[in-house]
């Protein structure tokens, strides 16, 4: 049975329980505001199934200036008189003056049995009930356990409180693991999965993945639809995130907060300040970041380049980056989502992939680019710009190790175009849940989860989202650019339609080689039937 220690508070405080194999914490003294109210009556209380209780009977709330303020007390939180439980209360009242008083109170409802929750009764003594244990597989533990000694999030010490009182109120333990080194990436990892699935023995009850997989094992029946929980304790999921976690009319994705722009252009801020040209996000704040002014910017770069080595470059990366960023920016898109259509082979796009033509014959581009951290080049400081996501800027397999500053600027726009920024999404890192379980163990690992979270407002998570920035950049211009875009997003199913970005019908593979050689309107041409066809699939 869980003891709980008394304690009256006039100012706000969190109460500590202790026993039931919980180390016991003292409490810390309260910090009384003698101009705020005293509010009395408030005992924890322990009571059993069953019983009747009133949440204000001798409560009261005193003011030195206002009196007796009982009936302004305002009672926040629930009891459930009908099963076990640890419940809490919170009592509030303002004076007259503004000051506000808040108490928490402690109900511990017993079974009928005698026993607090997550008791049971042997041999005529409660013994406590051994926790579940749930567990979270990702590919990097240290970024989401609090615990963990290299944890790299924010809110650490929060966020280690607020598992703890997690574990305690659903008696579970949160495990965390890594996944195993068979479940590497993409098809390695979406195998693992769905093989311990069809075993009955899934590898973790929440998986780290990306939204590209959610097709592939929803229809494996590797992950769970959580639809049923949105209305309730799901209700706090943005949006944006219900939505790269969709497939055919199931929800199997979610994550805390909302998505932000995953891709961007980042340059040798030392190289270019070197050179004496125009700084690339100081053009794109001036609202002065076109494709005119891009090409203008590149060309003036690899003319004093050119001068300096052979195997100096302005432009870095895979040639599809540029492109799957730059249509949207010319009014088109590749699958979007909204539309439900095959776009890459429309005018917006073509527009798009001659242009790029154009740059790539000029010059501007290295001979021999490498996929996310890049070619030798690149990470040598040989090349100026290249497309990354912020991810990478403290990654040690990315650009952690640079030995240069990376400024940011987004994409440029077309020169006609009159729309708002807009940036693809694809691959979005979300969290499922392994299906097989019994419908009550789903719903507590889904309501586990979702406790675990710092649910903020829209405008906690645009600051949190800058004191992020703050951590990545450098120079205050990179954080203003980025903050102007990163939540104008929208999902493109490109990657997520089951056909391999890098196989032999994949776009991305050939439209890397198509700008290259000029032949972008038959490439698309030739491989559009064969992503309708897989749409019409994925939409259903």
């Amino acid at each position: 049975m869980k003891k709980i220690l008394m304690v009256l508070l006039v100012t706000s405080l969190t109460i500590t329980l202790s026993g039931c194999g919980k180390d016991e914490k003292e409490n810390p003294a309260p910090v009384i505001d003698k101009n705020a109210a005293l509010i009395s009556g408030v005992d924890d209380v322990e009571l059993t199934v069953g019983d009747t209780f009133d949440q204000l009977d001798g409560v009261t709330a005193t003011d030195t200036a206002d009196g007796d303020l009982t009936a302004n007390i305002i009672v926040s939180g629930t009891v459930d008189l009908a099963n076990p439980g640890n419940y809490t209360l919170t009592y509030t009242v303002t004076d007259s003056d503004g000051n506000v008083t808040t108490v928490n109170r402690s109900v511990v409802v017993l079974g009928l049995d005698g026993c607090a929750v997550f008791q049971e009764l042997i041999g005529g003594e409660c013994v406590d009930i051994e926790p579940d244990v749930i567990t979270i597989m990702h590919g990097a533990v240290y970024e989401i356990d609090p615990f963990h000694e290299a944890y790299s999030g924010t809110e650490q010490l929060t966020k280690q409180e607020l598992q703890r009182e997690v574990e305690a109120k659903y008696n579970v333990v949160i495990n965390y693991e890594e996944y195993p080194a068979n479940a590497g990436w993409g098809p390695s990892r979406i195998t693992a999965i769905i093989q311990s699935s069809v075993s009955g023995e899934p590898m973790s009850d929440i998986y780290w993945i990306t939204s590209d997989w959610v097709q592939q094992l929803a229809d494996a029946d590797a992950i769970a639809d959580v639809t049923q929980y949105l209305t309730t304790t799901g209700a706090n999921i943005d949006e944006s995130y219900l939505e790269v976690g969709s497939y055919k009319g199931g929800h199997y994705g979610f994550e805390v907060g909302q998505v932000t722009i995953a891709h961007g252009l980042y340059y040798n801020a030392d190289l270019v300040e070197n050179l004496g040209v125009d700084n690339p996000t100081e053009l794109y704040l001036d609202g002065d970041w076109n494709w005119s002014t891009f090409e203008t910017w590149a060309t003036d770069v690899q003319t004093q380049l050119s001068a300096q080595g052979d195997d100096m470059y302005a432009l870095g990366g895979m040639l599809s980056y540029y492109a799957m960023n730059m249509i949207p920016l010319n009014g088109g898109s590749l699958i979007n989502a909204h539309t439900g259509r095959v776009a890459f082979a429309q005018n917006p796009a073509l527009e798009t992939y001659d242009y790029l033509t154009n740059l790539y014959t000029k010059g501007l581009f290295e001979l021999s680019p490498q996929y996310d951290a890049g070619s030798p080049e690149w990470m040598a400081g040989k090349v100026a710009m290249h497309p990354g996501s912020l991810w990478f800027l403290t990654a040690d397999n990315r650009w952690g190790t640079l030995p240069f500053e990376l400024g940011f600027v987004p994409y440029p726009v077309a020169d006609d175009f009159d729309g708002e920024y807009i940036s693809p999404v694809s691959g979005v890192a979300i969290m499922s849940i392994a299906s097989g379980m019994t419908p009550e163990r789903e719903a507590l690992v889904f309501e586990v989860w979702n406790e675990l979270q710092l649910w903020k407002t829209d405008q906690e998570e645009a600051d949190a989202f800058e004191l992020t920035l703050l951590t990545k950049f450098d120079d205050e211009i990179y954080i203003e650019a980025y903050l102007q875009v990163f939540d104008k997003t929208y999902l493109d199913l490109i990657n997520a339609v089951g056909i391999s970005a890098y196989g032999e019908n994949g776009w991305t593979r050939n439209i890397n080689s198509a700008i290259k050689t000029g032949t972008s309107r038959t490439v698309v041409d030739q491989i559009k039937p064969i992503y309708e066809t897989a749409l019409d699939d994925y939409i259903g």
